[in-house]
């Protein structure tokens, strides 16, 4: 999404996974042929990753996968408070990501689709708190996103957190968890109509499905 929106040629590369016989999952193309391909490059590679092919760059783990495309597309904020409000929101909500993984996907949180769906009650309830520290974020910024006046990459991670949220809600029955949330639904239904982004929009990539097969939630 930040490669469509800074309009620089890019290539989504996707891996097939499949189920092995005792239940697990394997992604084999990325496991078997492409990570030990890539750890020669970089020790530390996982999913997702960025090779840069201009410079041969192989950059790991996914928040230094933001601030890296954030430096490298513009996208990491034009002064050093910008930077500094990008950083902090882009981190928060990576533990934020952390809370929708354990919901989602089979862990001690989430051990079977039964367990999954019976903590729903009390993941909505809850987000509703990280709801109000973004709200407040954005009401004392007073800006139309959460670290200027033009996205960074804070705000990409931010609207796919909630369009995951807004969709799960739907799917199960549940309010919007956006409620009262006045700047945050602003927020939402601003990124979602940058003209920047209607290829994205527009392509198979927004269709696909928010998490992997072996997720309760897809």
């Amino acid at each position: 999404m930040m490669c469509t929106f800074a309009k620089v040629p890019w290539e989504d590369v996707k891996y097939s996974v499949k189920q092995k016989a005792k239940g697990s999952w394997i992604a084999p193309e990325w496991e078997l042929d492409q990570r030990p391909q890539l750890r020669q490059q970089n020790p530390l590679v996982q999913l997702p990753y960025v090779i840069n092919h201009s410079t041969g760059e192989v950059i790991a783990q996914s928040s230094a996968v933001y601030l890296y495309l954030g430096r490298i597309l513009g996208l990491g904020g034009a002064t050093h408070q910008e930077q500094m409000a990008n950083e902090q929101v882009l981190f928060y909500l990576y533990g934020m990501w952390m809370e929708i993984r354990d919901l989602v996907y089979p862990s001690y949180t989430s051990r079977t689709e039964e367990s999954f769906r019976s903590s729903l009650d009390n993941h909505f309830s809850g987000v509703s708190a990280h709801y109000e520290k973004l709200e407040a974020w954005l009401r004392r910024k007073d800006t139309p996103f959460f670290a200027s006046s033009r996205p960074c990459t804070a705000d990409f991670h931010v609207w796919e957190m909630l369009d995951q949220q807004e969709c799960m809600a739907r799917a199960y029955g549940f309010a919007s968890p956006l409620g009262d949330s006045a700047c945050l639904k602003a927020f939402y239904q601003r990124f979602r109509e940058l003209p920047e982004l209607e290829p994205y929009f527009a392509s198979g990539d927004y269709s696909l499905p928010m998490n992997n097969k072996m997720a309760f939630y897809k």
